[in-house]
């Protein structure tokens, strides 16, 4: 069975510099197409074919790196997945670096199409989130590198906003008091 190695989002630049790249003497140095697909909105097929790329491309010359987008959220990852799937037996694939979100992330692993690359990366061995290790309760240690944790903020303007919520229950109380006709923003379940 084939194992495709596929990246689970290395935080920024190290989705690309993670990746070994055989050194070979000048003019000996094969072209070679590296081709990214990621499991996001376009900023993120922007963000690497425009900033990633290039500095991977520099580092590394006669390879080009492609960017390739399946849309956001899970549904980017199920098709992600259903192409690995399909391309599991055969003897090439055309999928270098997956950037997938966390519970397509177990499935993969199961399934056995994601190879235990980190052990083989520098990068590797600066990985320290949990999120490394356990995708939603699946075991994906050695498989993973986690790009970035989602996050919340909460914006405001401060000409209109004399004195903000100190904390987002204050918001969403504060939200469901206006009388500026805005939906009330729910009431978060996390208290830490």
């Amino acid at each position: 069975m084939k194992l495709l190695t596929s990246l689970l989002a290395a935080a920024s630049a190290l989705v690309l510099a993670a990746l070994p790249i055989i050194v070979q003497p000048a003019g000996a140095q094969q072209k070679v197409t590296l081709t990214v697909i990621t499991a996001g909105d376009q900023n993120m097929v922007d963000y690497v074919k425009d900033y990633l790329g290039p500095i991977f491309e520099k580092s590394n010359p006669g390879v080009t790196v492609k960017s390739v987008g399946t849309g956001p959220g899970d549904a980017g990852s199920q098709k992600i997945m259903e192409k690995l799937v399909a391309e599991k037996d055969q003897k090439t694939w055309d999928i270098d670096v997956a950037v997938i979100h966390q519970k397509a992330a177990g499935e993969m692993v199961k399934d056995g199409l994601l190879a235990p690359y980190v052990k083989d990366v520098s990068t590797g061995k600066l990985v320290t989130s949990p999120a490394a290790k356990n995708s939603l309760g699946a075991d994906v240690g050695g498989y993973v590198i986690p790009m970035f944790a989602s996050q919340t903020a909460i914006a405001y303007n401060s000409d209109l906003v004399k004195t903000p919520p100190a904390t987002s229950r204050a918001a969403c109380r504060a939200s469901a008091s206006s009388s500026a006709g805005s939906t009330p923003m729910a009431a978060p379940t996390w208290t830490g």
